[in-house]
């Protein structure tokens, strides 16, 4: 798994190493499905503070695509953690609806059912 670390703002360059180390810890089940993590941090409104520290971690999955997920928290540690949750959240999700069986309506049973029953019964006629 490639892992790509980008901060715009100076304060979050120093979380790289732990962001690294938590993205691979919480992704440790699912290394083999990621190949490529994208994590990127932001400061939605500059030096002014407040709610704004932004995580966002982009995952390209082997066989599901892309699953990006955002959080937004007053430091980065808590954004980063958040995010994680999400993914983490969302990988699982995928993966159970992946696995799941696809449902078929009432009237397409039904109608299985009835082709069936009217092959196997003998004619009549003969």
């Amino acid at each position: 798994m490639e892992i790509v670390f980008v901060a715009k703002s100076a304060d979050a360059k120093p979380l790289r190493d732990v962001t690294i180390d938590r993205l691979r810890f919480a992704l440790r089940r699912l290394v083999q499905q990621v190949s490529t993590a994208r994590v990127s941090f932001t400061d939605v409104n500059g030096p002014r503070g407040g709610v704004d520290k932004h995580a966002q971690i982009q995952l390209h999955l082997q066989s599901r695509g892309t699953v990006v997920v955002g959080a937004t928290a007053s430091n980065w540690r808590a954004a980063l953690e958040n995010a994680l949750r999400l993914i983490v959240a969302k990988i699982v999700k995928t993966f159970k609806q992946a696995n799941r069986p696809k449902r078929q309506s009432m009237k397409a049973l039904l109608l299985a059912h009835t082709d069936d029953s009217t092959q196997t019964q003998p004619n009549p006629n003969t």
